[in-house]
């Protein structure tokens, strides 16, 4: 793939970064020098390849990044980390990593977008399919930034640490703003498909579905107004659904949900239909010294795997141990009575009980651990662990892309968006959506008997995004902008297995409503050391 290739060679040439005192200071320092570089249609296309690079580590290439965090964050996660436990601090690696990768692909993505213009191409269209790229990436990042950390210094140059620390820090709008700005310039720049040779880069649609998040994630919905006093916005659920629709109607021809539900996540499968937007990664020992293969499903798997009584098969086909074992499924997702039943009557135990497909494609429970009898109601994650093509024999040999926008997902917040615009008038469209997802699933469709009305069909999507979309970095982006985020960690730590303390009867952690907030790295508070440039997030 002539991409990943690229991808070494900026690796190797110029993908590091200066040690610099704070994280907005990541001005590249390679072999090379601007006045040696960003001459050539070539030196574009290796440095946009590394603006790629970045995106992998976010997505946790080495096992630190922005998904895992997200993941340790929500509900569906069982661990005893700081951030699950709601107790990190701003010195905390679990949002200063993904927060200092975010700005190393925004200044390189500034880099390319300062120099593209004085450089002549023989291809117009392959000039402008760069900018759209870094458009597209920069645009992403600030829409993290916008509604994770509520706003940051907009950086849309190349500046000098001096300068950086002359930008204030920006509203949560004007992040947002930003974000929508880059992605709709995006939109008008990038191909609606790359050629094979290009496989995996952002496209024209991955643009318009990702602008359709955006506005999702802008709109307060009538269920949250309904909480919090604030007014509804179906003018931003409207402007989602315009963008999503794109997308939509490209099904057919460019996407379509998968079939069979573990062909989202699975190796063999990458760059399918279903996937608008995935990361990129090569599996085995080659990709693996090259930096090129993902260690983000390992986190999944205990290091005590007993091989010999099945545990690696019924794991999607691990070969190996000493994963690093640290997510296990909490019973806020793993709980039978999460799930719908096919057949079967939980208090019959001699009856045939078939949940969600879903449940059994990401879940496993039974596991030996290494000893000589199954651990039962012990979950662990087995989503992203098949890899069919190379089964990976170490923890950091993986290949499964991880998506950053399924069709799936494009579809179910259209159907969101419908709903907050006019569940009467859209009820239609919203039904066939939900019932597409849920046949895939093994389950019976449903109807407006069931669903009559704006909230039970809330309701519907709150349950079925939670059950689609586990593990895969959703769950607390989702609860944060529906203001569900407090009232679903207090269940799950009221759960007696999430530190549940008997002998008081009471939950012993909790979370506060500055949490909807991520904090600003402490060691960027220090280096501004000006409360009016750059403040910390109320709580920490």
């Amino acid at each position: 793939m002539k991409s990943i290739k690229k991808i070494i060679f900026v690796l190797v040439c110029c993908g590091s970064f200066c040690a610099c005192e704070d994280y907005l200071a990541v001005t590249p320092e390679s072999a090379y020098t601007d006045e040696s570089f960003y001459l050539t249609a070539t030196d574009f296309e290796t440095a946009i390849s590394g603006c790629y690079s970045d995106l992998n580590e976010i997505f946790g290439k080495n096992g630190t990044g922005y998904i895992n965090t997200l993941i340790a964050r929500s509900d569906e996660c069982r661990n005893s980390s700081e951030i699950g436990r709601f107790m990190e601090s701003s010195n905390s690696t679990w949002w200063s990593n993904p927060w200092k990768n975010l700005w190393s692909m925004v200044s390189r993505c500034n880099k390319i977008l300062d120099k593209i213009d004085g450089v002549d191409f023989s291809d117009q269209t392959q000039k402008a399919n760069i900018k759209g790229e870094a458009l597209a990436l920069r645009g992403y990042a600030y829409f993290q930034f916008a509604w994770c950390w509520g706003g940051v210094p907009l950086i849309t140059k190349p500046l000098s640490l001096s300068e950086t620390h002359k930008i204030a820090r920006s509203s949560q709008e004007a992040t947002y703003a930003q974000a929508e700005s880059d992605f709709k310039q995006a939109y008008e720049l990038l191909p609606e498909a790359w050629p094979s040779t290009k496989t995996g880069r952002v496209t024209r649609y991955a643009a318009a579905g990702m602008l359709g998040r955006l506005y999702l994630y802008q709109c307060i919905s009538q269920r949250r107004a309904q909480k919090t006093g604030e007014t509804p916005t179906p003018a931003m659920a409207e402007k989602a659904a315009e963008w999503l629709k794109l997308v939509i109607d490209k099904e057919g021809s460019l996407y379509k949900m998968a079939t069979v539900y573990t062909d989202c996540f699975d190796g063999a499968k990458n760059n399918s239909a279903e996937r608008v937007w995935e990361t990129q990664y090569l599996s085995g020992a080659s990709a693996q010294a090259l930096g090129l293969s993902t260690y983000f499903p390992s986190i999944f798997i205990p290091s005590s795997l007993n091989l010999r009584r099945g545990d690696g098969t019924k794991m999607g086909g691990v070969t190996f141990t000493g994963g690093s074992g640290s997510f296990r499924a909490s019973l806020s997702i793993a709980d039978s009575s999460k799930y719908e039943l096919i057949s079967g009557n939980l208090d019959d135990p001699l009856s045939v009980v078939v949940f969600d497909k879903r449940r059994d494609a990401t879940l496993v429970n039974g596991l030996y651990v290494d000893k000589s009898t199954p651990v039962y109601d012990y979950y662990f994650v087995k989503k992203f662990l098949i890899d069919s093509a190379n089964f990976p024999s170490a923890i950091d040999y993986w290949g499964t892309n991880l998506p950053i926008l399924r069709y799936t997902d494009v579809k179910m917040m259209y159907a969101e968006a419908l709903n907050e615009v006019d569940y009467a008038a859209n009820k239609t469209t919203i039904f066939s959506i939900l019932n597409e997802v849920r046949t895939r699933g093994g389950l019976k469709p449903i109807s407006e008997v069931e669903l009559p009305d704006y909230n039970t069909v809330f309701d519907c999507i709150v349950h079925e995004r939670f059950v689609e979309f586990a593990f895969e970095g959703l769950r607390w982006p989702d609860l944060v902008r529906w203001r569900l985020a407090e009232e679903k960690i207090a269940e799950h730590f009221a759960l007696q297995d999430e530190g549940y303390d008997e002998s008081t009867e009471t939950p012993m952690y909790g979370m506060k409503k500055y949490h909807h907030l991520a904090p600003i790295p402490y060691i960027d508070i220090v280096a501004y050391n000006n409360e009016n440039i750059l403040w910390q997030n109320e709580g920490y």
